[in-house]
C-alpha cells in the first residue's frame, strides 16, 4: 500500500518535461478568442503529446504571437513566416 501511495506521490510532485509542456500549451492555447480556442485547445488536446520536440517547440513559439496574425494566418491564409509553415499547416489539417 505505501508503495503504490509513493508511486502517485512521485508523479504528482514532479511530473515530466512532456507532462509541463502540455499544460503550458494549453494554457497559452487559451487565447480568449472563441475562433482560436476552437482550433488551438483541440489540437492540443489531441495532437500535442504526439508531436516531435521541435514542433512542440515550433507550436509554443507560434503562440507568443499576437492573436491578430494567428487569426490572419489560420483562418483567412494571409502569408505565413516560414518557421510557422509546418505546425500551421498541422494545425491546420487537425481542424479539417
Amino acid at each position: 500500500m505505501s508503495l503504490l501511495f509513493s508511486i502517485v506521490t512521485l508523479n504528482y510532485y514532479n511530473p515530466t518535461v512532456d507532462t509541463n509542456l502540455y499544460k503550458k500549451a494549453y494554457f497559452l492555447s487559451r487565447r480568449g478568442l472563441n475562433e482560436l480556442d476552437q482550433i488551438l485547445i483541440p489540437f492540443v488536446e489531441n495532437k500535442f503529446s504526439d508531436l516531435k520536440n521541435q514542433d512542440k517547440s515550433s507550436f509554443l513559439s507560434l503562440l507568443e504571437n499576437e492573436d491578430v496574425d494567428l487569426l490572419e494566418w489560420i483562418l483567412y491564409g494571409k502569408t505565413v513566416p516560414k518557421q510557422y509553415l509546418d505546425i500551421l499547416n498541422k494545425i491546420v489539417s487537425n481542424n479539417k
